[in-house]
């Protein structure tokens, strides 16, 4: 499966600024994001909070 992920310039910039920290590239941030994510009864996702590893 394939995701394209359009992200505001100040988003973009705090993944990066993670990144950075954590010594990985965004995009392995990013599928870590996407194993966490969970669709509530509503149908609205959300993803708990977590630390990138």
């Amino acid at each position: 499966m394939k995701a394209q992920v359009w992200l505001s310039a100040d988003v973009s910039r705090r993944l990066r600024a993670i990144a950075a920290r954590t010594g990985l590239e965004p995009e392995q941030i990013l599928a870590q994001l996407s194993d966490r994510v969970r669709m509530n009864d509503d149908g609205a996702l959300t993803v708990d909070t977590f630390t990138p590893r």
